[in-house]
């Protein structure tokens, strides 16, 4: 009689309603020396103690204008020993521009051109965008007087872009910021500590509906505190559409950095979305008042995308936010298209493997022909 022997069993356990597989049960590991995993559970907190301190400190310890455009506006004989004053004692603070149209200038701080313009007339106004940041509007107000001060006369002030009466400190708009950035990381780094083998297309459906219930809930919630800013239902749902766009772009950098680096993609993604992202977004400190490595970092990085169009959509009208919203739409194709050609390879990846034979299914034929073999000879 001949025998074929069996091949090895792997014993199963019940299916994974979320994964929608099977685990194999395994042996436990050998456990390491508590001096490991010590060393080890303190990686990721010594992480963000050193990069936390180095990123905020080094971008919010002393903010001051650094080449920050400024207007003065008047007559060429007096804004021409007036620029020269504040150059010779500001050094590279500010780049300045002269006119005489009081128009043009208000409409270059509408429109994000300006952090503010000092008209000088029999007095002296001090026109300011309070909604683009408060340390941005007190030194345009401190040379303003300063102005004022040196020729004899008073100053007033015209706040072009004021900020919401319940929003004093022009902080909710970042603390929006803040929370989408953390909605859309959080979300697909627990789902996958939770279901680490949910299929591509599943994680990218979850981070859809993420995506909208995040800045709906944040802003309704909000919005009890701080009403609506003084705006439309129009220019509330455009804030809602780039919060829903920006969380998604978030949480697909997630899904990109653990598809890359596996466990190790919360260092990744911890770098490139809080990191890098909120001290560069200007969203506590305005973009001309950060240090030069920051205002460069603000230029192109993903959060200044989201946080600028949505200020400009609060407090300036909606004024150049096409830029910015291009920026944002640029990032989450290019992770949108990183991502989709990781889960190609790893898709053909794994149909190579399932093709190949296993060792233990080579042994187990190899077994049943040499069996196969020796039956017919006997």
């Amino acid at each position: 009689m001949t025998l074929t022997p069996s091949a090895p069993r792997h014993d199963k356990v019940d299916l994974d309603p979320v994964d929608e597989s099977f685990a194999e049960a395994v042996t436990p590991p050998k456990s390491s020396p508590k001096w490991v995993t010590i060393a080890s559970g303190l990686i990721l907190p010594l992480f963000f103690i050193v990069m936390f301190t180095i990123c905020y400190v080094s971008a919010f310890h002393a903010p001051h204008p650094v080449n920050a455009p400024l207007i003065i506006v008047g007559q060429q004989a007096q804004t021409s020993a007036i620029e020269d004053g504040i150059l010779q004692q500001s050094g590279d603070a500010f780049t300045i521009t002269t006119t005489a149209s009081v128009t043009e200038a208000v409409d270059s701080i509408m429109n994000r051109d300006a952090i503010g313009a000092i008209e000088i007339g029999p007095t002296v106004t001090i026109h300011i965008a309070s909604g683009a940041g408060g340390v941005q509007t007190a030194t345009v107000e401190r040379v303003g007087q300063q102005i004022a001060q040196q020729l004899g006369t008073t100053a007033t002030i015209d706040d072009l872009a004021p900020l919401s009466s319940n929003d004093s400190t022009g902080t909710a708009l970042f603390y929006l910021f803040i929370i989408c950035t953390i909605g859309g990381y959080l979300t697909m780094t627990v789902f996958y500590q939770v279901a680490p083998k949910m299929k591509l297309r599943n994680r990218y459906t979850l981070l859809g509906a993420t995506a909208v219930a995040v800045p709906a809930i944040v802003f309704g919630l909000s919005s009890i505190f701080v009403g609506s800013y003084g705006v439309g239902f129009g220019a509330i749902a455009a804030v809602l559409a780039i919060a829903a766009v920006y969380t998604f772009t978030v949480g697909a950098i997630t899904i990109v950095a653990n598809q890359l680096l596996g466990q190790a993609a919360i260092f990744l993604v911890m770098t490139l979305v809080i990191f890098l992202n909120f001290p560069s977004s200007g969203g506590a400190i305005p973009q001309y008042f950060l240090p030069g490595f920051w205002q460069g970092v603000h230029s192109f990085w993903v959060g200044s995308a989201a946080m600028e169009p949505i200020r400009s959509i609060i407090y300036f009208g909606g004024a150049n936010v096409w830029p910015w919203l291009s920026h944002l739409g640029i990032w989450l194709l290019i992770t949108l298209g990183f991502s989709a050609v990781l889960g190609v390879r790893k898709a053909t990846a794994e149909r190579t493997a399932e093709a190949l034979p296993t060792s233990a299914e080579s042994a187990t034929s190899e077994e049943h022909r040499h069996a196969e073999v020796v039956g017919a000879g006997s």
